[in-house]
């Protein structure tokens, strides 16, 4: 979030201070322009001193408490500045950013709806509230706040590169393509703009994108907390303009740092799934009931098509498309501290009261962000190590295993840059390792409950997708409809790395196999080797 003050509501900030103490007022701003809250909190005491309520520098204190992560200070600085200064946008503004570090974050949002009620020309303040309802995955009030700013501020490039990708997940390919480019025409080397391009995956570079991609990489232009990204970024331009050796070259280089800079323990991941088969093993068949029948769950591997499936699905008029969401985990983490004793270990303690409970708790926690609609889908792939508690939490729920060809879904999950998630892919063995996992334990779940697990398979959809989505839809006990067919014409948000591909009708691509030949065969020794121990 951004603190600084950039508004045209000019008011004398430092009206009263004694005229000798200016020149340490700068000093102190001076101090936290270079992160030094501790010695920018030695030079305001000073000053509070002879000014002890002064608003000015109250608000500059509470900047000072912030770069020392103590926000619950700072707010209380800013509220006594405010009680002076109630019509300060900036103050507020601030606030909200306090407020936000406190962990306030509809506090936060609230300040700073009101910092820009205050001082519409606060470009802080409409930049903040865009950040705060992107979080809130409000794309399309995000998108309002990062436009109005770039009107009053059209130079704002990050502010910019985030509208850019507000327009991504709306469906606004062209336009966020236009954005991205206005922002390398003022910067050619914007890291962000470069990497934005990459994730739009409609962008094709031609002959000078390329070469300036190049020199950027070669350069030291490139903060070290960024090579890796803007590698992964590289790759697929240098792919989508067929340049295979080189893109994969880049990958493999751009996994390899990667990696260096995380933590995956393959085996433990291993011995938890066999953990979590044993336990359910061990239970007898879970009752029927129809509770839970409203939530459909797609489970699987990252790039197996599950974006796709969630589109098809959203599009129907009785389908909320509710993403990627965490509450099977907090349910399951609060029973887990309820209890003393960690998932699944508990599971066999667990009596059909207990998952019934559990169930009620997993769609109270749904029903503060579910609209009208009947249905909604749970898009967190990694629920297949928790369909056994699915199964007896919402015996009546709908499960789709979203499968591809080995070979294309685990080359296109390692050529891909998650961020922070998904820390498995970032070295072949264990990228490997966990599709190993997740599909023994899907295999598992599809015989313990027969008929419960719908296979999904994405070179299906692409062969026949009439027939396939008219499966799909029938496995979640939805009427077919036909504007299924016509998915991509869906504006809901999408908030995946494959935001830009459901915006366009289904069409068979080139394969991976095809493109990088022999260079995948360590991917298909892996998976032919793997595929002969899967039981």
């Amino acid at each position: 979030m951004s603190s600084s003050p950039s508004s045209s509501r000019a008011r004398p900030r430092l009206a009263g201070i004694p005229s000798r103490a200016a020149a340490n007022v700068a000093f102190a701003e001076g101090l936290l322009e270079r992160g030094d809250g501790e010695g920018a909190m030695k030079a305001l005491n000073a000053l509070l001193t002879q000014a002890p309520d002064h608003p000015e520098l109250l608000r500059l204190h509470a900047l000072a408490w912030l770069r020392q992560g103590k926000p619950e200070q700072a707010i209380d600085d800013l509220r006594r500045a405010r009680a002076q200064w109630p019509d300060d946008g900036l103050l507020m503004c601030q606030l909200g950013i306090a407020l936000a570090q406190g962990g306030d974050l509809a506090g936060a949002e609230r300040a700073f709806r009101d910092a820009t009620v205050l001082d519409p020309m606060l470009a802080d303040a409409w930049y903040n509230l865009g950040h705060a309802l992107d979080v809130r995955t409000d794309t399309a009030g995000a998108a309002l706040a990062f436009e109005q700013l770039l009107t009053i501020d059209p130079g704002h490039l990050r502010a910019r590169v985030q509208y850019a990708e507000m327009l991504k997940m709306l469906g606004r390919l062209g336009d966020a393509e236009s954005e991205l480019r206005a922002v390398l025409m003022r910067d050619p080397d914007s890291i962000s703009a470069w990497v934005g391009l990459s994730n739009l995956k409609t962008f094709t570079p031609d002959a000078d994108d390329l070469e300036r991609l190049r020199g950027l990489h070669a350069s030291d232009k490139i903060p070290g907390a960024r090579r890796v990204d803007f590698a992964f970024a590289c790759a697929s331009l240098l792919e989508s303009a067929g340049r295979y050796p080189e893109a994969f070259a880049l990958i493999a280089a751009a996994n390899a740092g990667k990696h260096a800079t995380i933590r995956w323990d393959a085996a433990a991941v291993t011995r938890l799934v066999d953990d979590i088969l044993g336990q359910f093993g061990a239970l007898s068949s879970a009752p029927a009931a129809s509770r839970g029948r409203e939530v459909i769950f797609l489970v699987g591997m990252p790039r197996s098509g599950s974006t796709l499936a969630e589109q098809i699905l959203s599009t129907h008029p009785r389908v909320q498309g509710g993403g990627e969401r965490n509450e099977i985990v907090e349910t399951l983490l609060d029973e887990s501290r309820r209890r003393g004793q960690g998932f699944p270990y508990w599971v066999s303690y667990a009596d059909d009261s207990d998952w019934a409970r559990l169930g009620v708790q997993y769609l109270d926690r749904c029903a503060a962000w579910r609209d009208t609609r009947a249905s909604f889908t749970n898009k967190t792939l990694t629920n297949w190590q928790t369909l056994g508690a699915i199964r007896r939490m919402l015996p009546g729920a709908h499960v789709i295993h979203c499968q591809r060809d080995p070979l294309e879904m685990l080359w296109s999950a390692y050529k891909h840059h998650f961020g922070e998630a998904q820390f498995f892919s970032y070295d072949l063995d264990d990228l490997c390792a966990f599709w190993n996992d997740s599909e023994r334990a899907m295999r598992f779940w599809s015989r313990s409950f027969p008929g419960w697990v719908h296979a999904h398979v994405y070179e299906d959809l692409i062969a026949q997708p009439d027939a396939t989505i008219r499966a799909l839809l029938d496995h979640c006990g939805l009427a077919f409809d036909p504007a299924c067919m016509q998915f991509q014409n869906n504006r809901r948000d999408v908030r995946t790395s494959s935001a830009s591909q459901v915006r366009q009708p289904l069409r068979r691509s080139e394969l991976a196999s095809d493109r990088y030949g022999a260079t995948l065969d360590p991917i298909r020794q892996r998976i032919a080797a793997l595929q002969r121990g899967i039981t």
